[in-house]
């Protein structure tokens, strides 16, 4: 509902949009990239070497992009637009991994670490455009991704939004 606007609010509608964007969108995003990322115990972050682990810098962009006009959107009180561009953020890892398909036996190893690497990338900055709007939720995925120096380690928290 556009800030400061009448909306049209009902039950089932609030239901389908807990579902829908939480539970099936958000929630599952999260599960799917943790669950990924606890299996790998590869995953590093260097990257002042030859051979480090750098961010696509698709990825980079469109966190970069996300971020200019998600704070754009919260200066100007417009709140469903900047929600809707986290969720077209979380749409773009979806289609990430989807596309990239890091449990396939075909990519090596160093090569599911990247594309894994990255998703944890775009999940924690994820979390943090959220924080002003669901503080709780951006809190349990930030707690889950533990940066320390080179290594980052990932402690799977529990199903984020339960379905209605």
């Amino acid at each position: 509902i556009p800030t400061g606007e009448d909306g049209d609010f009902s039950e089932r509608k609030f239901r389908d949009r807990y579902n829908g964007d939480l539970a099936n969108g958000l929630g599952n995003f999260a599960a799917r990239i943790l669950t990924l990322a606890e299996r790998d115990t590869n995953i590093l972050m260097r990257t002042n070497d030859t051979n480090s682990t750098n961010i696509d810098k698709e990825i980079t962009e469109r966190i970069k992009k996300a971020k200019e006009f998600v704070g754009k959107k919260i200066e100007d009180f417009e709140l469903h637009e900047a929600l809707a561009a986290i969720w077209e953020l979380i749409a773009f890892g979806d289609q990430y991994v989807n596309d990239k398909k890091p449990w396939e036996k075909s990519q090596s190893a160093n090569g599911k670490s990247q594309t894994v690497f990255n998703l944890i990338v775009i999940l924690d900055n994820v979390a943090a455009l959220l924080a002003p709007f669901l503080p709780e939720t951006a809190e349990k995925i930030t707690k889950s991704i533990v940066w320390e120096g080179d290594k980052l380690t990932i402690k799977k928290s529990g199903i984020l939004f339960p379905r209605l």
